[in-house]
């Protein structure tokens, strides 16, 4: 004979409410100023509202670049900033005009793999890391090629890749 299943108490199941906004997490989509970005934001943006979920932005400032000359290095810093906001708020309308909803921004400087890691270790909501695909080069892209390869161990989110040419094939 077997034991009795431990029944459970209806009351303790907790369930989202429908049409909540954001259950579905955040994809998190890194700006640049190609192509591939606008389709992978336009692509994400339809997902989210699909998925009752929100975008995530991060621009990210290599800052190894930069002159070690204090005065100049702060000067280049601020206006890299004000360039990354300026960005942002416009690739905003884009998600805003698609899908109605207002992104999440991060602007970083640092290492593109390092920060990407750690936006997505520090911020619980992102469900995806949404990349695009190349569409003029035999190389998908050095962010495509570094997640689908050595640095696919240090994420804990699924990547989604979506193909450059998405929206000449027709196929949003």
């Amino acid at each position: 004979m077997t034991e009795p299943q431990d029944v459970i108490d209806v009351e303790e199941v907790k369930t989202p409410k429908a049409g909540r906004a954001n259950d579905g997490g955040a994809y998190l989509i890194i700006a640049d100023d190609s192509d591939e970005f606008l389709v992978a934001l336009r692509y994400a943006a339809q997902k989210a509202v699909a998925n009752r979920a929100n975008i995530i932005i991060a621009y990210i400032v290599n800052v190894d670049d930069f002159v070690h000359w204090q005065n100049l290095e702060k000067m280049m810093k601020n206006e890299l900033r004000d360039q990354a906001e300026k960005f942002l708020w416009n690739a905003a309308k884009i998600v805003n005009d698609i899908s109605g909803l207002m992104p999440v921004f991060y602007i970083r400087e640092g290492n593109n793999q390092d920060e990407i890691v750690k936006i997505i270790e520090e911020d619980e909501s992102v469900r995806s890391l949404v990349l695009g695909g190349k569409v003029d080069s035999s190389s998908p892209g050095s962010l495509v090629s570094y997640f689908t390869g050595k640095g696919f161990a240090r994420l804990h989110v699924p990547v989604m890749i979506v193909p450059g040419d998405l929206e000449q094939k027709g196929l949003r």
